[in-house]
């Protein structure tokens, strides 16, 4: 049996996916003016990814914040800069928004900015009058506080046309998940247990599905041919994946 691999590739039918495909599709139906989604959920549950994806395959921007610009307007508009085209940008914060602007207007370009929540709520405002003054879509990502900050700037909250929250990963969302990244179709019952141990968290189903990947594998196949995916060997994988000491265990 050939050694099993699983493969970073996007899984476009997962529930958080197709929720998130039909939040920009609602955000298109307003264009010509600013507006305002906001994705939310706890880590590892694919919102990053997701955005990214969209935002390469449909002429988007994805813009990840850093901590250190949290009092630091002028590092925060600079960075949005670059990644609108713009090599060296200006050294003042008024000229920045400018130019951003004038490298937005008219595109409708969607605008991914991740991580919001590690900011201070003012450069909410900021986010906000790009998104009027340019008439694009933004879409703020982070974790479920972002919400809460959005929520406190009734101005910013009332230009938010969709809000959705990352769901955890399902058991039927876990079988297929698995055989689209490695082609191991899972048993319902090893289902249960990667999402038992998971928590319903995505980056941690990846993680077990790795270890599981190599114990079927090592064992080979069963007596069909197939590979021999049993309960026990996902038990074990569970374990191997938490005994790894990555950093992406359940909390």
């Amino acid at each position: 049996m050939r050694p099993i691999k699983v493969e970073r590739v996007f899984v476009k039918n997962l529930a958080n996916v197709r929720s998130a495909d039909k939040m920009m599709e609602g955000l298109a139906l307003v264009e010509g003016e600013g507006r305002l989604g906001c994705l939310t959920s706890t880590p590892g549950r694919g919102k990053t990814w997701w955005s990214q994806v969209w935002a390469a395959n449909n002429d988007g921007i994805y813009f990840r914040v850093a901590s250190i610009w949290k009092r630091s307007e002028l590092d925060f508009i600079q960075a949005l800069c670059r990644e609108v085209g713009m090599a060296t940008p200006p050294g003042r914060k008024g000229r920045c928004y400018a130019e951003v602007v004038d490298r937005l207007i008219g595109t409708n370009r969607p605008v991914f900015v991740d991580e919001v929540q590690r900011l201070s709520k003012d450069f909410l405002l900021i986010i906000m009058d790009l998104s009027d003054a340019t008439a694009c879509p933004f879409v703020l990502v982070g974790e479920p506080e972002l919400k809460t900050m959005m929520q406190d700037h009734s101005r910013v909250w009332s230009r938010t046309f969709y809000e959705l929250e990352f769901g955890p990963i399902s058991p039927d969302d876990i079988s297929l998940f698995s055989t689209k990244v490695s082609g191991m179709k899972l048993p319902g019952s090893v289902s249960a247990i990667l999402h038992k141990a998971s928590g319903g968290d995505l980056r941690v189903v990846r993680r077990d599905l790795i270890a599981l990947a190599r114990l079927v594998t090592a064992q080979g196949p069963g007596p069909d041919g197939e590979a021999n995916i049993t309960d026990d060997l996902a038990r074990i994988a569970v374990k191997t994946g938490l005994s790894a000491g990555n950093g992406n265990g359940k909390k």
